[in-house]
């Protein structure tokens, strides 16, 4: 069985808030897409924020503008 990130399936969407204003971050996706035009295409084990288990995502205020990486547990798909 295939393990996928809910946040980048659009199975759920964050619901973590802003330790300094206490606003809804926003997801701003995972850091691996950051990473290059082809890194969203490739295997985990090939990415430096890569595992079997979590996808790491930034998520960023829209009111503060402050910044900081959540990880997502994977999901059984």
């Amino acid at each position: 069985m295939e393990k996928v990130c809910p946040l980048c399936n659009a199975l759920q969407t964050t619901t973590e808030k802003c330790p300094r204003c206490g606003a809804l971050l926003v997801d701003s996706g995972a850091l691996n897409s950051y990473l290059g035009p082809y890194s969203p295409y490739m295997n985990s084990d090939e990415l430096p924020f890569g595992a079997k288990d979590y996808c790491v995502h930034l998520l960023h205020c829209p009111i503060c503008a402050h910044d900081t990486r959540h990880s997502v547990s994977l999901v059984p798909m």
